[in-house]
C-alpha cells in the first residue's frame, strides 16, 4: 500500500490565509511595541493609526506581488526571508515617499518609525522561520507529506530519488518508481515496476505528484508516460536530464504565451537587478563616506612613498564581457610595460611592490578606490573578481564556464575570496577552483548571501596569506 495522503495539504489555502493574517498582525504588534519603546505606552495617535493602515495595505499587495504567499516547500529559507525583507524595504520606501509628498513627515517621530520597521523586519523573519520549523516537525510525523511516483531510469531519476530521501523535511516522499527500460530495484519503496504498469497503479493508488525524468530523446516513452497519466489528477512535473551541463539559474519562463526552459540565465533581471543596484548605492555610498578620511591618508602616503600616480588604473572585463577601467591604490614602482598579451601577476616577495604597497595589499586597503567603480555602476560590492583583459583571454578557452562569470557585475569581494581563493593563480587548476565558487555565487545569489559575504569579508577576508 502506498503512503497515506498528507493531512495538511488540503488546507494549503487556509495556511496561506493564516500566513497573511500573521504578517499583518506582526506589523501592527511591531508598531505598538515601537510606540511603547519610544513613548512609554502602546496608544497610537490618529495619524499614526492611519500610517499603520497604509503600511498594512502596501505590505499586503507588495508581498503578494513578490510571491511571498506561494508554496515555499522546496525553497530556501534564506531566499524567502531575503525576499520578505526586500518587500518590507519597498514598503518603507513607498510609505516614506508618500509622507514626503503629503508634507506630513515632520509630524512623525523618526525613532518610532525606525524602531517599528526594524522590529517588524525581525518579527516577520522569525515568523517565517517558526512556520518552517513547525511544518518540518509536522512532516517528520507524517503530516503535510506529498506522495510522489517517479518515472524514468536515468541519472535524473536516480538523483531525484536520493534527494527526496535525503531531504525529508521538504515534505515529498517517493513511494513508487517505474522504469522505462528496466525495473528499478529499491526495497524502500512500496511499488517498483515498468512503464506499462504505471496507469493501473496510479488508478489503484492515486499519488499527489508524478515526477517524470524521461529524456526528450526517448519520445516514445515520454508519450507513453503522459498517455498513462491522462486520467490522473496528480501534479505531473517534468524533470529534464540536464545533469552534466554547467547551467545557471535554469527555470521556466513564459514569454508571449510560449513556455521556455531557461538553461543559463543571469539572476540580475527585473526586481533582482533593482535590489542589487540599491544595495550597491546605499552600502557603497556608506562605505565610501566612512573610508574617505583613510583613503586621503593612503593617497598621501602613496605619493610620498615612491614616484608615480596615486591610483593604478587597468582595463578589466566586467558585466556582459565589456571592458572597464578599475581603480586601485598604486602598490608597485613604475616599471617597463610587458609585451602585448603578457601580464605577469604579483608574486610573493615581488621586487616591484613597494614597502607601503606590501602593507596595502596584505590588508586589502589598495582595493578601496573600487568603491568609486561601484557607485559608477561598473562594479558591485559582491561578485566575481574582475580579471585583466590578458588573463580573460588566457582562461576563457581553458575553463568551460569561465565566460559565465560575466553574467553579473564583478565585485570588490566575492564567494571565492571569502573561501580563501585569493592572490596568484599560477596554475589553471587554481583558477578553475576560483571559478567554481563564482558559479556557486551566481547560482545562489540573494540579498542575504551578499550581506553575509560582506560581513565575512570585513571580519575574516581583508587580511589573507595569499594577499601579496
Amino acid at each position: 500500500m502506498p503512503l497515506p495522503r498528507g493531512r495538511l495539504k488540503e488546507f494549503a489555502s487556509g495556511l496561506s490565509l493564516l500566513q497573511r493574517a500573521a504578517d499583518m498582525l506582526v506589523i501592527v504588534v511591531a508598531a505598538l511595541a515601537a510606540a511603547w519603546i519610544r513613548f512609554g505606552g502602546v496608544q497610537l495617535s490618529p495619524s499614526q493609526v492611519t500610517t499603520v493602515v497604509i503600511a498594512l495595505l502596501l505590505a499586503y499587495f507588495t508581498f503578494i506581488e513578490l510571491g511571498m504567499y506561494r508554496s515555499w516547500r522546496a525553497g530556501s529559507i534564506g531566499r524567502e526571508i531575503g525576499l520578505l525583507w526586500v518587500g518590507w524595504f519597498i514598503v518603507f520606501l513607498l510609505l516614506s515617499g508618500l509622507l514626503f509628498v503629503l508634507k506630513i513627515g515632520a509630524d512623525y517621530s523618526r525613532l518610532w518609525v525606525g524602531t517599528w520597521f526594524s522590529l517588524a523586519a525581525v518579527l516577520l523573519a522569525g515568523g517565517r522561520a517558526g512556520l518552517r520549523l513547525g511544518l518540518r516537525w509536522a512532516r517528520s510525523r507524517g503530516y503535510n507529506v506529498r506522495t510522489v511516483y517517479l518515472v524514468g531510469d536515468g541519472e535524473a531519476a536516480s538523483r531525484l530519488r536520493e534527494l527526496a530521501g535525503a531531504r525529508g523535511g521538504l515534505g515529498f516522499r517517493v513511494s513508487a518508481w517505474f522504469g522505462v527500460r528496466e525495473q528499478p530495484s529499491d526495497a524502500g519503496l512500496h511499488g517498483c515496476g515498468l512503464l506499462p504498469q504505471l496507469q493501473a497503479y496510479v488508478e489503484a493508488h492515486p499519488p499527489d505528484e508524478v515526477w517524470v525524468a524521461v529524456p526528450l530523446r526517448d519520445e516514445e516513452y515520454l508519450r507513453a508516460t503522459f498517455d498513462a497519466l491522462r486520467h490522473s489528477t496528480a501534479n505531473v512535473r517534468y524533470v529534464p536530464d540536464l545533469y552534466g551541463y554547467e547551467l545557471l539559474n535554469h527555470a521556466v519562463t513564459d514569454i508571449a504565451g510560449v513556455t521556455m526552459l531557461d538553461l543559463s540565465v543571469s539572476p540580475m533581471e527585473g526586481l533582482n537587478r533593482l535590489v542589487k543596484r540599491v544595495e550597491d548605492l546605499l552600502l557603497g555610498g556608506l562605505f565610501l563616506a566612512l573610508a574617505s578620511p583613510l583613503m586621503l591618508l593612503i593617497a598621501l602616503a602613496v605619493k610620498l612613498d615612491s614616484a608615480g600616480p596615486v591610483l593604478f588604473k587597468q582595463k578589466r572585463i566586467g558585466w556582459s564581457g565589456r571592458e572597464f577601467v578599475i581603480y586601485k591604490f598604486r602598490t608597485m614602482r613604475l616599471h617597463a610595460q610587458q609585451a602585448q598579451g603578457q601580464l605577469p601577476q604579483a608574486t610573493r616577495d615581488d621586487p616591484r611592490v613597494t614597502r607601503l604597497g606590501r602593507l596595502l595589499r596584505r590588508s586589502s586597503l589598495d582595493e578601496l578606490p573600487q568603491l568609486i567603480n561601484v557607485l559608477q555602476g561598473r562594479m558591485s560590492l559582491v561578485g566575481p573578481r574582475p580579471h585583466a583583459v590578458e588573463h580573460h583571454h588566457l582562461y576563457i578557452d581553458q575553463i568551460p564556464s569561465y565566460a559565465s562569470r560575466h553574467m553579473v557585475k564583478p565585485g570588490i569581494t566575492g564567494y571565492a575570496q571569502v573561501a580563501g581563493y585569493r592572490g596568484e593563480t599560477e596554475t589553471p587548476e587554481k583558477m578553475r577552483r576560483r571559478v567554481e565558487y563564482d558559479m556557486l555565487y551566481i547560482q545562489h545569489w540573494s540579498l542575504a548571501l551578499d550581506l553575509k559575504l560582506i560581513f565575512l569579508t570585513v571580519f575574516k577576508g581583508l587580511v589573507h596569506r595569499n594577499a601579496y
